[in-house]
């Protein structure tokens, strides 16, 4: 009975590992696909047959046979693609990407319920119906490419006649009319495909070790601490020497492993950004729309988390610029632009962050249509929005509740807006940013940290208490002198150069009475394009901090984005700016 049980385990781990790898071969597949359609490339085409080759002969081996038998068919065309023997076109990509959907929800039934459900006969009748019809279209292609005459091509086709059983590209290869090598070069470009050099890890795995570091760092910041305490007072230099010389090792090896942990955690963009090309290729069948896409920057790395988070609003995004960013193709003829519209993303490093841009061609925001939608649902008074610079009408776009289509679609106007996507990037501390030209184009700027678990951070103290605030968000600090600041509607401001900057005093905002007095600092921090600055009674200096979720201990709390241990043990909150920028707001103090 325990070997039975044993027997058990071990099927269902290979079973387990069958559906992991099996489901991200599907997937690499899904858009290996849409980028030889656009660009045959032997390299990839082979990938593709190899990958669906290995999807048939696990499951056929496990007793999966619809999945299998699904792969087989797959295989045959691909096959035929492979060698040359039919061009890819939008039908067969069509089928192929079909069958593939097809596999990948037979692979989630494994998942689930243990068995392969799905009814495949009708995608394998048109894969069966494809590889038959379109076996003549290479005998076509070869006289187009002057490699064989009408007239060979027609003796060898009266023999295949007879030799059923033979493919064409196999004869015309037998009767020397064509090397192989030619035959193989004809319909694609040589390009070296080098495989990914990556080991599987579980994130669980990642999370632990990034933990360790983060408590490395803490004990390497306690540790500096005890040996300027103890370099104070102590005459003892044999001693000094050996401590000094321990903290600086040990604070090289904690900057290394926490980078190298860091790194192990990055992940290339083109985890997210390769989904792009097949949701662009299907959002245009669906809208009737043609759009070229332009991709770059996908080996810019982001923490996993990150991308994983990044997933959902880049998505929205895109669906937005497909749906009523880009006209159609009459409308775009009208507007006396080209028929193809085009939309590109990019992705690079900015010092300690990632910036991906969305940017696309099509008709921009209409300032006045997003002022009527804002008044008519009341947001906003008709003075208080005429008063709005152009750059603020386009940020009002991120307004809960605001969607500005004209019509219901599967992929916008249902309440879900761009609110949704401007919450979803600040909860990975990130920014974004809108910019267009009504008529032309739109441009979406996100901006990323490259991680959330270390950062650095500016420590400073506020009614005796100290806190940290991040680092990235901090651009100046300005000494507070008598009469710096101004009251304008009973609210605090900074006149800084030609700006206005609103002044947040943070012990009423925690404490709710004023302990500073005169003096102290404004730290003026920036998100986006709103600028604040943060009383506080004095600046203790710049540190690496590991930020510690709250969890539950948060409550209602605003204006908290974590917290932190410092060197001498003593746990500080850290200051989430974008909710401070939100206090501000409430408060009712203009950003300018």
């Amino acid at each position: 009975m325990a070997d039975q049980s044993l027997e058990n385990d071990e099927m269902r781990e290979i079973i387990n590992d069958f559906i992991v790898e099996s489901s991200e071969l599907i997937e690499n597949v899904i858009q290996d696909i849409v980028t030889i359609e656009e660009n045959h490339d032997e390299e990839v085409v082979n990938g593709i047959f190899r990958a669906v080759h290995t999807v048939k002969g696990t499951s056929s081996f496990l007793g999966f046979n619809a999945l299998a038998g699904l792969a087989h068919k797959g295989e045959d065309l691909l096959g035929m693609v492979r060698k040359g023997e039919i061009k890819i076109n939008k039908e067969i990509a069509d089928i192929l990407l079909e069958a593939l959907d097809l596999m990948r929800s037979m692979m989630e039934s494994i998942k689930d319920k243990g068995v392969d459900e799905g009814d495949a006969s009708s995608v394998i009748k048109e894969l069966e119906r494809l590889s038959k019809v379109e076996t003549k279209k290479l005998g076509e292609i070869l006289v187009e490419e002057k490699v064989l005459t009408k007239v060979e091509l027609e003796a060898v086709l009266e023999k295949q006649k007879v030799e059923q059983d033979k493919k064409l590209g196999e004869m015309v290869v037998e009767e020397k009319l064509i090397t192989e090598g030619q035959l193989n070069n004809i319909l694609t470009k040589q390009k070296v495909h080098r495989d990914d050099q990556t080991v599987r890890i579980d994130v669980k795995k990642l999370d632990e070790l990034m933990n360790l570091v983060g408590e490395l760092v803490l004990g390497k910041n306690r540790l500096i601490m005890v040996n300027s305490l103890a370099k104070r007072g102590s005459e003892n230099n044999g001693v000094m020497d050996n401590l000094e010389e321990v903290t600086n090792y040990i604070e090289v090896i904690t900057n290394d492993l926490q980078l190298s942990i860091m790194k192990a955690r990055l992940v290339p963009m083109s985890k997210v950004f390769n989904k792009v090309p097949r949701m662009v290729r299907d959002l245009c069948n669906e809208f009737k729309k043609d759009i070229g896409l332009k991709i770059s920057g996908e080996e810019t790395e982001l923490d996993r988390s990150l991308i994983e988070s990044l997933h959902d609003p880049l998505i929205h995004i895109i669906r937005n610029s497909v749906d009523h960013g880009v006209e159609t193709p009459e409308e775009r003829r009208h507007a006396g632009k080209e028929e193809k519209g085009q939309l590109s993303i990019s992705a690079y490093n900015e010092g300690n962050h990632v910036i991906i841009e969305i940017f696309d061609d099509g008709k921009g925001i209409n300032l006045q249509s997003v002022r009527e939608k804002v008044k008519e649902k009341g947001l906003m008074g008709e003075t208080e929005i005429n008063n709005l610079s152009d750059k603020d009408v386009m940020n009002l776009v991120f307004i809960p509740g605001l969607s500005t289509a004209k019509k219901l679609s599967s992929v916008s106007g249902r309440g879900v807006g761009m609110d949704v996507v401007k919450t979803n990037i600040e909860k990975m501390n990130g920014q974004v940013y809108i910019d267009s030209e009504q008529g032309k184009w739109t441009r979406l700027i996100i901006k990323l940290p490259l991680t959330l678990a270390i950062m650095r951070a500016l420590i400073v103290k506020i009614s005796e208490e100290f806190y940290a605030i991040p680092l990235s968000n901090v651009i100046e600090l300005v000494k507070i002198k008598e009469g710096l600041t101004k009251s304008v509607d009973k609210n605090e401001v900074l006149m800084l150069r030609d700006s206005i900057v609103p002044v947040l005093d943070m012990s009423k905002v925690f404490l709710s009475e004023n302990k500073n007095g005169h003096g102290g600092y404004l730290v003026i921090c920036r998100i986006g394009d709103k600028t604040i600055g943060v009383k506080v009674q004095s600046v203790i200096g710049q540190e690496e901090v590991v930020i510690k979720p709250l969890g539950e201990f948060m409550g209602n709390v605003n204006g908290v984005g974590g917290a932190t241990i410092r060197g001498d043990g003593k746990v500080i909150l850290i200051l989430d700016i974008p909710a401070m920028i939100n206090i501000s707001n409430l408060q009712g103090i203009k950003h300018h």
